[in-house]
């Protein structure tokens, strides 16, 4: 099976990587790799991997072409990087992600995870769920809200999506 990863050498996308090649998946990497490619040091040699430095915004879609599986991790990644430029969160954050899964889609991928976030949840009393109304607060969680809206109407009986309300992630990480 071969997976891209998007946003591949971020917090995240540097572990899942490592965790996904353990598992002899093959794996594409797309980043723009605006921290440098430090955090994929440890797997850079593994044959399985194969690097693409771009953005989810323009990269040519033929990437896509024996992709079975697309993990997209790619955005600005928190509430304050996300108002640093609200109008670029929402073109990678939202525009790009609903891009990646379209594409997905005509290209013949199977699956497509979206990283979204708990943050779509705001400010409310109890414990939220999946049913559960979303209060979005920052652009950050309002893009991540807008990218949900669009991308899960794709499933079908050939394209399976998720979306995963992630809590803060904190940690050591590559």
């Amino acid at each position: 099976m071969k997976v891209l990863v998007t946003g591949g050498a971020g917090y995240i996308g540097s572990v899942m990587i490592s965790m996904l090649l353990d598992r002899g998946y093959k794996v594409k990497c797309l980043d723009r790799f605006f921290f440098g490619m430090e955090s994929l040091r440890d797997v850079m040699s593994d044959t399985n991997l194969e690097i693409i430095k771009d953005d989810v915004r323009w990269f040519n879609p033929s990437i896509l072409r024996d992709v079975d599986a697309v993990i997209d991790l790619a955005s600005l990644s928190n509430d304050p990087s996300g108002e640093l430029d609200p109008s670029k969160t929402f073109d990678i954050n939202y525009l790009g992600r609903v891009r990646v899964a379209k594409l997905a889609k005509e290209y013949g991928v199977e699956r497509y995870v979206l990283a979204s976030t708990c943050s779509v949840y705001g400010f409310q009393e109890g414990i939220m769920n999946e049913e559960s109304s979303t209060n979005p607060l920052t652009t950050y969680a309002k893009s991540n809200v807008l990218a949900e809206k669009d991308i899960l109407p794709l499933a079908d009986n050939n394209f399976t999506v998720t979306a995963l309300r992630q809590a803060t992630v904190y940690g050591l990480s590559p």
